[in-house]
């Protein structure tokens, strides 16, 4: 069971430091490892003191020119709890708060940092019924100064128990209170209603497994489910529940929602779109779903938890940004990834509903399952072609690999052993497009490295068809063109088979007869379009042929 080191809480870290700040004593000292928004306000408190003193005190005017600038990054917190500060402490003197475009976009609105800061300061305000939890921690904190511990962030928890709700296992979480201070703290409860993770709670911290079977889910997974959540008190669990929610095929009707616009990001858009936008808690509740975030992206995570890491394959999002093609964006990510594993998949696709059981990676490239589904209810023929073509090929590209004669695989949904993939990088063809996975494979084989299968509903992804019949043809030629340069044995012959069988049929029409029997033990669906495929196939390769060799193809 791993253990997991969890940031301090940085709602208890600022309002300590605010506190000490109030009183003129020694702030808290900080580290590195210190989530980025403590060291934020951190920092800007002890500018204030060094200019203007400690509250109370005569300020320090000289040298101070027209004022002091203080750069609060994107922390709403530090910005909400140092106007109020200026407002009690420094009222008159010239000191600016700023930071990024995404903080001078916050609305004005009082928020329950404001009330906080202002009961920090003294202020007499009366409870309300359904008070937030982070008003009632500032009462608590406000009548208990300076005898303080500082916590492990629930917050951060939150994160680890939606990793623990997708993938299942245990993890033991070192240093969670049970007797908390913090409203994430609900967390705990909430993963074992809704998602079956169970909390045990030691001197030590809190151990979270997840139960084999869920009272709260239904035994048959293919049935949706549906549970309601009200977020008023916990806005920033709802990044990992929501995702949780959708990895587990559940639906959430989640309300107390309103305030997540002015979060980092819109972070109800940031989440049915899966993307970052530069929000620390959006970037750790999409690695542990599975989705992927670039090495860039990841920065933003220091804001309030620096030494997040996944244990699993850590997801990173190769980007052609330099207009070099998919293969050189591929490379970039392989050398990047510290795991000896990857896990490769494409962009567009759809991946497994993340409920894997452990398996053990045996094997220097490992081919995965893949299946293609219409968006549509009523897909069109183009794309029912399409599925009824992809069904043969997955099954021969299965068929051939478990049989240790590989002949194709897809780069949609491949693990490869790190190191042979940096081995067989100079034999990819970084000049032809198209072919990443193809030539892997083949460099793989004529190096000796092993080629393996896991074939199980845990790791079968999902493609969409193409739309339209120009996009489809471009695609077949692309592949097209790159088979002149195929060396291996098996997918020479295998080439030559299918380009023979359909040029016999093209000569001779009655081989179909012969054929297409063949063909449908691979499909087993879709009768007649499989039969009508099997028709104009002869003429769809030769076309395809024919303009892969002759066309050049770019990125």
């Amino acid at each position: 069971m791993d253990n997991i080191k969890l940031p301090i809480s940085k709602s208890i870290a600022n309002r300590i430091l605010l506190l000490q700040a109030i009183h003129g004593d020694p702030l808290l000292r900080v580290s590195s490892e210190m989530p980025d928004d403590v060291l934020v306000l951190h920092d800007a408190l002890e500018k204030i003191r060094e200019v203007y003193g400690v509250p109370g005190s005569l300020p320090l005017r000289e040298g101070v020119g027209l004022g002091l600038s203080l750069n609060l990054k994107n922390c709403g917190t530090a910005l909400r709890f140092l106007q109020v500060h200026l407002q009690y402490c420094y009222k008159g003197e010239p000191i600016v708060l700023d930071g990024d475009p995404r903080l001078r976009e916050r609305d004005g609105k009082p928020t329950s940092q404001t009330t906080s800061a202002k009961i920090l300061h003294g202020e007499t305000i009366p409870v309300e019924k359904d008070e937030s939890p982070y008003i009632t921690m500032s009462r608590r904190m406000a009548e208990t100064y300076p005898n303080i511990p500082l916590e492990r962030d629930w917050s951060a928890a939150a994160f680890w128990y939606e990793y623990v709700a997708i993938h299942g296992g245990s993890l033991f979480l070192d240093g969670l209170c049970k007797d908390s201070l913090q409203g994430d703290r609900i967390v705990a409860d909430l993963y074992a209603t809704h998602f079956g993770v169970q909390t045990t709670f030691t001197p030590e911290g809190a151990k979270i497994k997840k139960s084999q079977i869920s009272t709260a889910l239904p035994i048959d997974r293919n049935l949706k489910s549906q549970i309601a959540i009200d977020f008023v008190n916990c806005i920033d669990l709802y990044p990992a529940i929501a995702l949780t929610c959708e990895r587990l095929g559940i639906t959430l009707i989640a309300t107390g929602t309103d305030r997540l616009r002015f979060k980092e990001c819109d972070r109800i858009e940031a989440v049915a779109k899966h993307e970052v936008r530069n929000d620390h808690r959006m970037a750790m509740a999409l690695m542990c779903a599975d989705f992927p975030v670039s090495i860039e992206e990841q920065a933003c995570i220091a804001k309030s938890y620096p030494n997040f890491v996944p244990q699993h394959i850590t997801p990173i999002k190769g980007v052609n940004d330099d207009n070099l093609g998919k293969k050189h964006a591929l490379s970039k990510l392989i050398h990047a990834a510290t795991s000896e594993y990857v896990w490769l998949h494409d962009d567009d696709i759809v991946l497994p509903p993340a409920t894997k059981k452990a398996v053990v990676l045996e094997g220097d490239l490992i081919i995965l399952p893949l299946r293609m589904e219409s968006l549509s209810q009523k897909p069109s023929f183009l794309e029912t072609l399409q599925m009824v073509e992809y069904t043969a090929i997955q099954a021969l590209t299965m068929r051939t690999a478990k049989r240790g004669r590989a002949v194709m695989c897809s780069g949609a949904n491949l693990i490869v052993r790190r190191e042979a993939w940096l081995a067989c990088e100079p034999d990819l063809h970084p000049e032809i497009p198209s072919g990443d996975d193809m030539f892997l494979l083949e460099a793989m084989k004529h190096r000796g490295y092993k080629i393996s299968v896991i074939d199980t509903p845990d790791f079968t992804a999902v493609v969409r068809p193409l739309t339209s019949w120009r996009a489809f043809f471009r695609q077949r030629m692309r592949w097209a063109g790159k088979a002149p340069q195929y060396t291996d044995p098996d997918i020479l012959r295998c080439g030559a088979w299918v380009l023979i069988a359909n040029m016999i049929q093209l000569l001779f029409p009655p081989f179909i007869l012969i054929k297409f029997p063949i063909e449908y033990s691979l499909i087993r669906s879709h009768f007649l379009v499989s039969l009508l495929l099997a028709i104009l196939y002869p003429y769809y390769i030769l076309v395809c042929l024919l303009g892969g060799l002759f066309r050049k193809h770019k990125w």
